[in-house]
């Protein structure tokens, strides 16, 4: 679901009168249904940092670190979903979540737009994937497909994902307002995900996402991609690469 999308979402809400999302079905809070997709969305307003600038640097900062891919190989994890826009200050990052109580993993797609220091936050495509006893086929069930009335399996679907939902954003708000948001002055080497010596690390990041490892020793860092793309950093700045 891309920003045009989810503007569409909120006009209908608009229009209906129902909060952010306007239900067409029966779902548990924190959940709501626009054209049969179900969704969440939650939006905060923040003071600190004080820029709008700021908390989006912040916000995309920490999903990169934060961001999962436990059991995929490199070419599956090249094809999830990561759109940026820096002008607009917008991305969407597809996600991976394993839930600790059922065993299910979620997959979603995970929105975020920063407009005068309010941050909206939502979730949509969401999916879960179990495994069917006797013979442990992985089974991927879209959530509009649940039917918690009637099965208690998918009942605790929904109250686990939204548990994941409540603790990734609040992990993620909490580092927006603890943390100062990094001084960037390459843009252009980032929008095109490029680096250059003299870019800070909170920059390649932004640029190159999360590296595969991280080797620290004498206020030097390595940070290595795969066996072609290595980064290399003193006192916080990048000093050359290989790539």
């Amino acid at each position: 679901m891309n920003w045009k999308q989810i503007k569409l979402l909120l006009f209908f809400s608009i229009l209906l009168g129902h909060g952010p999302f306007a239900s067409s079905q029966n779902v548990p809070s924190p959940y709501t249904v626009v054209k049969d997709k179900v969704v969440i969305s939650k939006f905060y307003t923040l003071e600190q940092p004080s820029t709008s600038e700021g908390i989006f640097l912040n916000a995309l900062l920490w999903v990169i670190e934060n961001r999962e891919f436990e059991g995929l190989e490199e070419e599956e994890k090249e094809k999830m979903a990561f759109e940026v826009d820096y002008d607009k200050q917008q991305f969407t990052i597809e996600l991976m979540q394993k839930g600790e109580s059922s065993g299910s993993c979620y997959n979603s797609l995970f929105s975020v737009k920063v407009a005068d220091n309010i941050i909206t936050i939502l979730a949509s495509d969401i999916s879960c994937e179990t495994q069917v006893a006797p013979i442990k086929l992985v089974r991927r069930l879209p959530f509009e497909k649940l039917q918690p009335e009637k099965k208690e399996k998918h009942k605790e679907n929904l109250n686990e994902f939204a548990a994941l939902y409540e603790t990734y954003s609040k992990q993620m708000l909490e580092y927006i307002a603890s943390t100062n948001p990094p001084v960037v002055t390459h843009w252009t080497e980032i929008k095109n995900k490029e680096v250059v010596k003299g870019m800070t690390a909170a920059e390649c990041l932004l640029s190159m996402g999360k590296p595969a490892s991280v080797q620290k020793s004498d206020g030097k860092e390595e940070w290595m991609y795969d066996a072609y793309t290595y980064l290399f950093f003193e006192n916080g700045l990048l000093t050359s690469f290989i790539k």
